[in-house]
């Protein structure tokens, strides 16, 4: 299973854990695309061209590969004080 986690305002949308991919989701576009079809207001919040996507430690650029073996993290923009 995958593990997803949510940092920031995100985890007020979607509780981190494990998931089953389904076989069609075998990249980063294609998972946010599976989380926008169960919950819009996630879905919103992940297409936001600020939010990071992190595959198993490592920033994802462009439509990077994801299987049942990765920890993906979503990461919103923060500042620090």
């Amino acid at each position: 299973m995958a593990r997803l986690l949510y940092y920031g305002p995100l985890s007020d949308l979607a509780e981190s854990g494990d998931v089953a991919l389904p076989d069609a989701v075998r990249d980063t576009g294609a998972l946010v695309d599976w989380l926008a079809a169960e919950d819009a207001a996630l879905g919103e919040a992940l297409r936001s061209r600020r939010v990071r996507i992190i595959v198993n430690d490592v920033v994802a650029t462009g439509a990077h590969p994801v299987t049942d073996a990765d920890e993906i993290g979503f990461l919103p923009p923060f500042s620090g004080g």
